[in-house]
Order: structure tokens, then sequence, then C-alpha cells
């Protein structure tokens, strides 16, 4: 696996070598970049590990190309560290994109789905911690398919989405059906955004292609935020039913906030989860803390310290210190 992705890794960098370093033309060049999370990780509770650990958690490497005046496309592959050891590498993304017109254009290919893409950004610290929909498995962050996005007005978009719905770590329609989204994303006004989700995931509940007897999982999702150069804050209201996979169903919040300390390289950051599945228990809330301070240590360079808690009903809090570093070129 090691192997594989320092094969992936060389063939980003040749890539590279023959692009323009500068803004991407409309001659077939484009334009590379990567990210890295790396963590110093310490238990601070009995109920778990608390040695002092050193743990890679994600490597992104991203190619964009403008193809032509009106087509863009991106290959990204995703590589981590497995659980239960060794590593993984996979496509992300690899599609194209199509301007239609001044206000429509199409996605076709491995590419992002639509439930929080645009909330994550507001949060903006992936590199500490996955967003509430990601975290608990609500939807992968990208899909195999094809996508649309139609700009109605200044305030208003409206995205829609089909693809296989196994997530770009899956195997292909694995299932037995297909994945349905649809967005609108409001902004009033500057720096605000609202966003309302609904999505359908299709699945054979008979494991049996040639038969209609197919369910829906549904999952609903409201979304606000704010941000400006100093401070952003939002949240999510987010709930899923009817899926494949036991314990997945359930419904949930999260809320953050991040303040720039002015004329400094620190930030702060607090953010808490709620995630009550339903399992038929009367104590099964899962609950998620995390207060954090952002030294930006140099151009491309940020150092989290972090404290995080991790509750899972009525079982004793989990309780860690990470030291996060997070490069990007």
């Amino acid at each position: 696996m090691l192997r594989r992705m320092i094969t992936a890794m060389l063939v980003l960098f040749v890539m590279s070598a023959v692009s323009s370093p500068a803004e991407a033309q409309v001659d077939g060049t484009g334009s590379l970049g990567g990210r890295v999370y790396f963590d110093l990780q310490k238990g601070l509770s009995d109920s778990n590990d608390n040695l002092l650990t050193y743990r890679f958690r994600r490597f992104y490497s991203t190619y964009n190309m403008q193809i032509s005046e009106n087509v863009t496309g991106r290959f990204r592959i995703d590589a981590g560290k497995s659980a239960t050891g060794g590593h993984w590498v996979f496509v992300k993304h690899a599609y194209a994109n199509w301007r239609v017109a001044d206000n429509f254009s199409l996605r076709f290919g491995q590419q992002g789905t639509l439930l929080f893409i645009e909330i994550e950004s507001v949060w903006n610290y992936r590199a500490i911690s996955k967003t509430l929909h990601d975290q608990f498995g609500i939807r992968s962050s990208s899909d195999l398919g094809v996508s649309g996005a139609y700009v109605v007005n200044d305030m208003l978009t409206v995205k829609a989405m089909m693809s296989n719905g196994e997530g770009y770590k899956g195997l292909d329609d694995a299932s037995g059906g297909k994945a349905y989204e649809f967005q609108g994303l409001v902004t009033p006004i500057d720096g605000v955004l609202i966003s309302a989700h609904f999505g359908l995931n299709g699945w054979d509940p008979d494991d049996d292609p040639d038969t209609d007897n197919m369910e829906n999982a549904t999952t609903i999702d409201l979304s606000a935020g704010y941000e400006n150069d100093r401070f952003a804050a939002g949240g999510s209201y987010v709930s899923k039913s009817n899926s494949q996979v036991t314990g997945l169903d359930g419904s949930g919040f999260w809320a953050f906030s991040r303040f720039n300390i002015s004329n400094s390289p620190f930030s702060l950051m607090v953010r808490y989860d709620s995630w009550d599945p339903d399992s038929n228990q009367s104590d099964d809330t899962m609950t998620y803390i995390i207060a954090g301070l952002d030294f930006a240590a140099a151009e491309g360079l940020n150092i989290i310290p972090s404290f995080q808690q991790t509750k899972d009903g009525s079982q004793d809090p989990v309780n860690e210190f990470l030291l996060t570093f997070y490069w990007r070129w």
C-alpha cells in the first residue's frame, strides 16, 4: 500500500513539473497543491490510552487543470492511516467541470457531494476534525456521478446531483440503488450562507438486482454560517432515516465559532456536536467538544493545540490533547 502511495505522489509531481507554477492558462496546463495533517496525541482520561502518540492522519494532493475556456478538471488523491494499521490511498476527485452558460455548469466524475461542503468551508478546520456529517458517517464527502449548479440570481443557487451512493471508498453501485441530492444555497448578505439539503440513497433490502424492491435512506440538513476576516460562526441540524447500515439513523446538530485575535497570528476556535442515534435507548446521545488555539507559524504552516472530548451516552468521557501540524502548498 505504501508503494502505491509513493507511486501516486510521483505521478502528481511529474505532472506538476510540466505545468505552469502560475495560475492555470487555457492551454491544458495546470497547478499542483497539497495538504498534510499530522498530530501529537495524548490521552487525558482513564478510559483511553494515555501514551504520547505521533499520528499521521491525512495527505491530499490535488492537480487542477484548465482544459479549455469553459472546461476545468481536477484530480485529487487522498491518503491516510487505517485504525488497524497500514496506509490506504484513494482517488477522491477525478472530474471535469463544464461551464455551459454564465449561470449554469455541469460536473462529471468522482466529485464532492453536496451535503456539507459549504458549511465545512466556514468551519475551516478540517485539519483537526471532520464535520458532524462526516464524523458520524451520514454521507461520504465524495462520490461518482453527475451534478449541476444553476445560479438563479446573486442570492440563490440551486444544485442537484445523482451518484452511486457508495462514497469514494466503496464499491461502485454495491447497494443496487442511486443517491439523489438537492440543495438550495441562499446568500442574503455578504458573509452569510444558508443551506437546505434533501437527499435520497437507494438500497436493495433483498440484495437482488433482479427485483424492484428498493428502499430509500433519507437525509435532511439545514445549515447556516457567517464569516468575515476575523470571525466566523455556524452550525447545522441534520437527520437520517431508513439507512441500509444499522446505527447510521438518527438526528443531531453542531455549532462552532472561530475568532482571529487582532494583529496577531493566533485564532481561537470552539465547537460542540450532539448526535442522537435511533437505537431505542434512553441514554445514547453522543457529544463531541473541541476547544483550540490556531497559530499561523509561517506561510503554509499552522500549529494547532486543541482539547477534545468525546462522550458516548452514559459512558465516561474520553479526553485527549492534540497538537496538530497542518502544512499546505
